[in-house]
């Protein structure tokens, strides 16, 4: 009888100690996942991995890494190891106005409206200073999902400080102003739709003499001082373009009156 029970024993002791051993090896690695965890307002809304860094004004901010139907705008040129922009969702402590940080440049979520419209929620947004938020450039070139056919090079817009948009009629007028693809981001049709189009435009070099120009159906079209007068135009409606980009369009007829 002992014989018999002799090698069970034997049996036994041998999975305890390899259960022991066992969690010596599993713990630490436990205990690591468990720390690199983002807070869970923003973990949990976003089902993210998430990554935590802190700003030279001391503001730890969590930066969003996911799947999620969020990413499939805001694309940006840098990419975190799953694949997808870094993106945080941020407002500066006393104002209203709510920005995307994409890839280090800080774009404004122009209403409510359209900030719900990318499947975003007010729990994800962190405060961080005024200070702070300056040091962000501010995201100029974008593309818009959907508008373009698949397999066709996606127009590329930009911006104006006045908030106007524009089209890139081609990589040479794109690239002469400095710009980058890496810098381009995505967004949606909804708000695409919200910004004014930029339709009067002058060359920005120094002349006494400005002319401005309409853009129209891909022409420009010179409008004389009666012209100006008679549309009102405030300073705030035209933008300033490079000789490049102007020598671009072809020019149609004035407009007199």
């Amino acid at each position: 009888m002992e014989n018999s029970i002799e090698p069970i024993k034997y049996v036994v002791i041998g999975l305890l100690l390899f259960g022991v051993i066992a969690g010596l090896f599993l713990l630490p690695l436990f205990f690591t996942q468990a720390q690199s965890q983002p807070s869970v307002s923003t973990a949990s809304l976003l089902s993210t991995s998430g990554n935590s860094t802190t700003s030279s004004s001391g503001t730890t901010l969590v930066s969003a890494k996911s799947s999620g139907s969020i990413f499939s705008f805001f694309g940006g040129g840098s990419t975190s190891q799953s694949g997808h922009p870094v993106l945080t969702i941020v407002k500066a402590v006393g104002t209203e106005s709510i920005f995307v940080i994409v890839d280090g440049k800080k774009h404004l979520i122009p209403t409510n409206e359209i900030f719900f419209s990318y499947g975003l929620t007010n729990g994800m947004i962190q405060s961080i200073t005024a200070e702070e938020l300056a040091k962000y450039p501010i995201a100029r070139l974008f593309i818009v999902e959907g508008l373009n056919e698949e397999g066709v090079e996606p127009t590329i817009f930009y911006m104006t400080d006045n908030g106007m948009i524009r089209e890139m009629l081609n990589d040479r007028v794109f690239y002469s102003y400095g710009n980058r693809k890496e810098d381009i981001i995505t967004i949606n049709q909804k708000e695409f739709n919200y910004y004014p189009r930029v339709q009067y435009v002058y060359l920005e070099r120094p002349i006494i003499d400005r002319s401005i120009y309409q853009i129209t159906g891909g022409i420009k079209r010179y409008l004389t001082p009666v012209a100006v007068r008679r549309m009102n135009l405030g300073e705030n409606e035209i933008a300033p373009i490079n000789q490049i980009e102007f020598d671009t369009y072809p020019e149609g007829e004035s407009v007199i009156f």
